[in-house]
C-alpha cells in the first residue's frame, strides 16, 4: 500500500557501496575512505563561538521561515558580492530564504514545477541522488541527460528532441558538476534560462560546489545563473539557484544553506516552506550569517585544495584519464570498471572509492558511469597525498591501467 513510483528509483549509492564491499575482507591496516564528499578542512572558528555563546533561550523559540534580519543581510551581501548583482535585484522580501541544508530546498523545489500531462523532470546523468527522488515525489518522469567528457561532462539541453522539451516540466543542474567538476559557461546558463523560458519549464540550478574552483584554470570562478538573470533584467525567471556553507564553509553539520531566485518562484517556495519546510535554528542563523560575511577563510579552503589537485597531478599524470577538474574536490578517474576497480582497492589496500556506476542510471541501454570511480580529496594534505599514491600503486598492479586504455 505504498507509492510504488519509488521502486523505480536507484538505491543509495553509499547504500550500494556497503553492500559491494561487505563480503570482503580488507588488508588489516586501517581503513581510509575517499568515497565520501565530507569536508574535513577546518571550518570558521568564529562560526564555532557564535554556536557556543549563543543564549539557551533561542533553543526555545521557533525561528522565522525567512531568517533574521542579521542573515538575510549577510546572505544578500555575499550574493550581490560574489555575482556582481545590484543592491535592487534580490530585492523583494522572500527573494532570499535561508534553507535546512540545499538538499532540502532541491527537494521541494520540485514541487512547485508547472503540471504537464506525462511531465519529465531533466537531470545531469552522473546525478544527486535528491534530483530523481524529488521529481518522482513531484508525479514526474525522471529524465536523465548524459554528461559525457565530449560536452565537457554537461548535458547538452539544446540536443533534447522537441517532444522531451514540451513535457518538461523542471530542469536540475549543477555547476561546478558533482562528481565531474565541470564548471558551466555564462553561455550555457543562458542557453538553459532561455529554453526554460520558451518551453515553460522551471529551471533548479544546484551552485553549492561554486566556491571551489581551480584559479589555474581559465574558467575562473563559476558564474551563476543569477547573472544572466541581471543581464536579461529579468527579476521573475523561471528559476531556482541554492547555495550551501557545507562545502563553502566546511560547515556541512550546521545544516544551513540559501535559496534565490526568481520572484514568483520564491513567494510560491516561502508559501511551500511556510507549511512543510523546517526553519534554521537562531544560533545557527547567527553563526551562518558570520560564515557569509567573510571570504578569508573560503579564499584559505580553496588553496587548500588547488594544493591537493596538484599532487594529484603529480601523482597520475594523464593516467587513468586524469584530468584538472575545474571545480569541486572530486577526481573522476576512468579504470575501465569502477565496481571492480572499488573492490580490487579495498581488498588489496583498505582503500574505499564509489563507483561510477552508483552515481548514474542506465540510459538507452547504457550506464556512461560504468568505466569510472570518484574519489574525494577531502582528508587533510599528507593523508591524500599518502592515499592517491597507493590508489595508483594498487591499480597499476591490478592492471586498471591497461583495461581504461582499452575502453
Amino acid at each position: 500500500m505504498l507509492n510504488a513510483s519509488f521502486d523505480a528509483l536507484p538505491p543509495s549509492p553509499f547504500a550500494r557501496l556497503r553492500a559491494l564491499l561487505e563480503p570482503l575482507a580488507p588488508p588489516p591496516t586501517p581503513p581510509v575512505s575517499l568515497a565520501l564528499g565530507e569536508p574535513q578542512h577546518a571550518p570558521p572558528s568564529f562560526a564555532f563561538e557564535i554556536l557556543k555563546n549563543a543564549p539557551a533561550a533561542d533553543y526555545g523559540r521557533y525561528p522565522p521561515i525567512g531568517g533574521t534580519d542579521d542573515w538575510q543581510d549577510a546572505a544578500r551581501g555575499w550574493l550581490s558580492r560574489r555575482f556582481h548583482l545590484a543592491a535592487d535585484f534580490l530585492a523583494a522580501e522572500t527573494q532570499v530564504l535561508p534553507l535546512s541544508g540545499t538538499r532540502e530546498g532541491l527537494f521541494l523545489a520540485a514541487q512547485l514545477a508547472p503540471q504537464k500531462n506525462n511531465g519529465l523532470m531533466a537531470m545531469p546523468n552522473p546525478f544527486y541522488q535528491v534530483y530523481a527522488s524529488a521529481a518522482v515525489a513531484a508525479g514526474a518522469q525522471p529524465l536523465y541527460l548524459d554528461a559525457r567528457q565530449e560536452n565537457n561532462f554537461l548535458p547538452d539541453l539544446s540536443a533534447s528532441s522537441a517532444e522531451d522539451l514540451a513535457r518538461l516540466r523542471a530542469v536540475y543542474l549543477c555547476s561546478p558538476a558533482n562528481p565531474q567538476g565541470a564548471i558551466a559557461s555564462l553561455a550555457y546558463l543562458k542557453t538553459a534560462y532561455r529554453l526554460a523560458k520558451q518551453h515553460g519549464f522551471l529551471l533548479l540550478v544546484d551552485e553549492c560546489y561554486s566556491e571551489i574552483y581551480d584559479e589555474a584554470q581559465e574558467a575562473g570562478p563559476p558564474p551563476s545563473i543569477l547573472q544572466v538573470m541581471q543581464a536579461e533584467g529579468d527579476k521573475d525567471a523561471p528559476v531556482l539557484v541554492f547555495h550551501s556553507l557545507s562545502k563553502r564553509s566546511n560547515l556541512a553539520g550546521l545544516r544551513s544553506g540559501l535559496v534565490t531566485g526568481g520572484a514568483s518562484a520564491m513567494v510560491a517556495l516561502h508559501k511551500l516552506r511556510m507549511v512543510a519546510g523546517p526553519q534554521t535554528p537562531l544560533p545557527s542563523l547567527a553563526a551562518a550569517a558570520s560564515a557569509w560575511r567573510d571570504d578569508a577563510h573560503v579564499v584559505e579552503n580553496r588553496a587548500a585544495y588547488r594544493v591537493k589537485i596538484d599532487a594529484a597531478e603529480k601523482i597520475f599524470g594523464d593516467a587513468y584519464g586524469f584530468y584538472r577538474p575545474q571545480g569541486g574536490f572530486f577526481l573522476w578517474l576512468k579504470t575501465g570498471n569502477g565496481e571492480e576497480a572499488a573492490k580490487t582497492l579495498w581488498q588489496a589496500d583498505g582503500l574505499k572509492v564509489l563507483p561510477g556506476a552508483y552515481l548514474t542510471q542506465d540510459n538507452k541501454g547504457e550506464n556512461i558511469g560504468h568505466d569510472y570511480i570518484r574519489v574525494a580529496l577531502v582528508a587533510p594534505l599528507a593523508d591524500t597525498e599518502q592515499a592517491l599514491a597507493r590508489l595508483k600503486q594498487t591499480l597499476d598492479a591490478h592492471g586498471f591501467a591497461e583495461r581504461a586504455a582499452a575502453q
